[in-house]
C-alpha cells in the first residue's frame, strides 16, 4: 500500500541522490578537479530543481534567524525575507545559472 514519505525518508533519499552523485565525480577519468567538483555542484542543483529522476523538484528559500531583519535594519543593509511570509523559493533553474555565477 503507498504511503506518504516521511521527512526522514525523504531526507534520506535526498542524501542518498547526493552521496551518488559525489562517487560518480570522483570517479570520471579525464577530468580536472575543477570540473569535478563543478560536476557536482551542477548535479546537486539540478536535482534541487527538480531534473532528477529519481528526485521531485525541493523548495530552496531563504531562512534568516529572526534577530537578523533588525541587525540588518540597524546597520543599513538588505535583509532576507523570513519564511513562512516569503515567496521567495529561489529553486527551479539554479542549474541552469550557475555558470553565470563564477
Amino acid at each position: 500500500m503507498s504511503k506518504q514519505l516521511t521527512t526522514d525518508e525523504v531526507r534520506a533519499k535526498f542524501l542518498s541522490h547526493v552521496n551518488h552523485l559525489v562517487k560518480y565525480w570522483a570517479e570520471l577519468p579525464d577530468q580536472t578537479d575543477f570540473d569535478k567538483v563543478e560536476g557536482v555542484a551542477f548535479s546537486i542543483l539540478a536535482a534541487i530543481d527538480g531534473c532528477a529522476m529519481a528526485l521531485p523538484g525541493f523548495v530552496l528559500a531563504p531562512c534568516p534567524h529572526k534577530d537578523d531583519k533588525q541587525f540588518h535594519i540597524d546597520n543599513g543593509e538588505d535583509y532576507y525575507p523570513r519564511i513562512p511570509n516569503s515567496n521567495h523559493d529561489i529553486a527551479g533553474s539554479l542549474h541552469e545559472l550557475l555558470k553565470n555565477y563564477k
